[in-house]
């Protein structure tokens, strides 16, 4: 039997179990490494995923939704973020043009800039100031739109076209042939502040009388003007053919919508928004007022006023005490006594009145009752004519009357315009009482504040 060879091929090793398990162990190492590796990777794309994600989300809700979600509703009528702050933007701009020009027209002159341009320029430094205007009007602007819709009232693009033109015209002192012999209207022009304001009436009291602000734009607000342009300017007394009046204007029509869209990145459709709800505002107000009276009854007559408390600023009142009240009832006393004397009502009424109406003798001129306090209005319209009466008691003191006449007048132009305006802003006010108006909780938030006072009029008027 052969015997087994011990030599000539390679000695087999025999595995030990402490050699699988030391395998094992590295193995296990390995993949755990690959498997910490891949989780890692996985980790970070999922990250950097959600990251562009939230970017991508961040930039639509900034870009898309944002914009687009109402600031205001008006009846269910929405006014959408986007075009609030367009607005804004526009009504910025036009604030600052309108400073700056009366900066230029007044050779630079802080002292009067601040006199007269203060408002405006502070306006521009609080955006709110701006954005809580600006929502007011678009607000406003949708009662206006809704009623005129009930009413059948429309207006087409030659009326908006008309309220460009006007508003052109008053920006470059132009008078439109249609003007020059038509009657003065109401018509309103684009302006950052309430169009419509109650006028003040001829109340004799004690008054204060305002100095006016001078604007670029003739008006009674001050209205924001385009930016100066190349077109050439005429002066107010030129007298130029309706043609080139109408190229004129084209072209500083034009001039206008291209320096709003440089400035502010508004087009000319947003800017007409802007005339076409005064075309609309005007519509409305003709309409309301197309059967106005165009005569009243009113009363020429003259007062002495004897104030509660003299010493109170003009046009301010506050509760007497008996002791003042007492005074003044002993000083209309005497009064009344040196006129049944033989003392002249003038005289005396330029000594010791206390209206702004002493310097003319006390006189009123003509004027309608309504525009006089309860007491006063009621003593003017029962009073005898030529019979001195009193004293007559009304919240600012005791007074001296005497009616020279009472008869049925036409109104004048600017009597019959304060009459329109006074009965639309009374419709109106009716109108946003009625309307149910819903602001979003962060509509201060939503107003920009650009473009910055600094790139509108830092170039002239730095904040220093």
């Amino acid at each position: 039997m052969a015997k087994k060879g011990t030599t000539g091929g390679p000695r087999t090793r025999r595995v030990t179990q402490e050699d699988l398990k030391r395998r094992h162990e590295y193995q296990s190492r390995a993949e755990r490494d690959r498997m910490w590796q891949r989780r890692v990777f996985i980790v970070t794309a999922v990250l950097i995923g959600l990251s562009v994600v939230v970017l991508v989300g961040a930039l639509f809700y900034e870009q898309v939704i944002w914009p687009g979600q109402a600031i205001s509703k008006v009846n269910g009528d929405e006014i959408a973020t986007r075009d609030f702050e367009d607005r804004v933007r526009l009504m910025r701009w036009l604030t600052a043009e309108q400073i700056r020009e009366f900066y230029f027209l007044t050779g630079g002159n802080l002292e009067t800039i601040q006199q007269y341009a203060s408002q405006q320029i502070n306006d521009l430094r609080r955006p709110q100031i701006i954005g809580s205007q600006v929502l007011d009007e678009m607000e406003e602007e949708l009662v206006i739109k809704q009623a005129a819709a009930a009413m059948g009232i429309t207006v087409d693009e030659a009326a908006v076209d008309a309220q460009v033109d006007d508003y052109m015209a008053q920006t470059l002192g132009l008078t439109l042939p249609s003007d020059e012999t038509a009657t003065p209207t109401t018509a309103p022009t684009i302006t950052p502040t309430p169009l419509v304001s109650p006028t003040p009436s001829n109340t004799p009291r004690p008054t204060e009388t305002a100095t006016p602000l001078p604007t670029a734009t003739p008006g009674p607000t001050a209205t924001p003007t385009g930016t100066p342009t190349e077109t050439p300017i005429p002066s107010p007394t030129a007298t130029w053919e309706p043609t080139v009046i109408a190229a004129t204007l084209e072209s500083a029509t034009g001039d206008f919508f291209q320096d709003a869209k440089k400035a502010v990145g508004a087009d000319r459709e947003a800017v007409r928004q802007l005339f076409y709800y005064d075309a609309l505002r005007t519509a409305v107000l003709e309409e309301l007022t197309k059967d106005l009276p165009t005569e009243e009854l009113q009363v020429n007559a003259r007062h002495i006023l004897l104030s509660f408390n003299p010493d109170l600023p003009a046009g301010q009142t506050l509760p007497p005490t008996d002791e003042e009240k007492a005074a003044a009832l002993a000083r209309a006393e005497a009064a009344m006594a040196a006129l049944q004397d033989g003392e002249p009502f003038a005289d005396l009424a330029k000594a010791i009145s206390d209206d702004t109406s002493a310097a003319s003798g006390g006189e009123l001129g003509w004027s309608s009752p309504d525009s006089f306090v309860s007491a006063f209005k009621d003593a003017v319209l029962n009073a005898t004519i030529g019979e001195v009466i009193g004293p007559i008691e009304t919240e600012y003191g005791y007074h001296i009357i005497q009616v020279h006449a009472r008869e049925i007048r036409p109104l004048t132009d600017s009597e019959l315009n304060t009459r329109r305006q006074e009965t639309f802003t009374t419709w109106l006010d009716e109108q946003k009482a009625a309307a149910t108006i819903e602001r979003r909780d962060d509509w201060l938030d939503r107003i920009p504040e650009d473009p910055s006072y600094n790139s509108l009029l830092g170039d002239i008027l730095p904040l220093g």
